[in-house]
């Protein structure tokens, strides 16, 4: 039983995790914390209720979200429990996540950058590239950051380059344009 005007805890994390950003700072002497999250047009960090901390020795909590802003680049929350600066400086450095199943969906001709992590990247001559390693969020367009055979390539996400994208697949179908793949 909850006592009355508190709210209930909030429900145990459950599904594989998605990071949405990291706690860069506190913001200001109240305890708000400043999120530098990996999409900054996505607005999920400050929609969900309940968010993961996940610090750097790997322990988590989940943590309620009680109000949620816009700030230049940053997300600037306040969680339940942290009503100081003392309390958001503890928590920096943490990973922000929140479970698969709290995300809405990516829609018909979408998909989240983390669907395309780990995707191995061919030419449309089946050249093995590597893999995507990281995305970089730029005003125009996303870039793929693929690593391996030695090599690191920046692929734009645009429909010239890609050719085709196989999520359930993993793998991810380039065209060549001249210079997108020299050194």
């Amino acid at each position: 039983m909850v006592p009355a005007g508190r709210p209930p805890e909030p429900a145990a994390a459950s599904g594989p995790l998605v990071e949405l950003g990291r706690i860069v700072n506190r913001h200001g002497l109240r305890g708000e914390v400043r999120v530098l999250t990996h999409n900054p047009s996505s607005a999920v960090v400050l929609e969900s209720p309940v968010l993961v901390l996940t610090g750097r020795d790997g322990t988590s909590q989940s943590r309620r979200v009680l109000a949620g802003r816009r700030h230049k680049r940053f997300a600037l929350l306040q969680l339940e429990g942290v009503a100081s600066a003392e309390d958001a400086d503890a928590l920096i450095g943490c990973t922000v996540s929140v479970p698969r199943a709290h995300l809405p969906p990516a829609g018909p001709a979408a998909i989240y950058h983390v669907d395309l992590i780990g995707c191995a990247v061919h030419t449309t001559g089946g050249e093995l590239l590597g893999a995507v390693d990281e995305l970089i969020v730029t005003g125009s367009n996303d870039v793929c950051v693929v690593r391996g055979t030695g090599r690191e390539y920046l692929i734009p996400l645009v429909a010239d380059v890609i050719a085709d994208i196989d999520a359930r697949g993993r793998t991810i179908v380039v065209h060549p344009l001249p210079g997108l793949l020299d050194a």
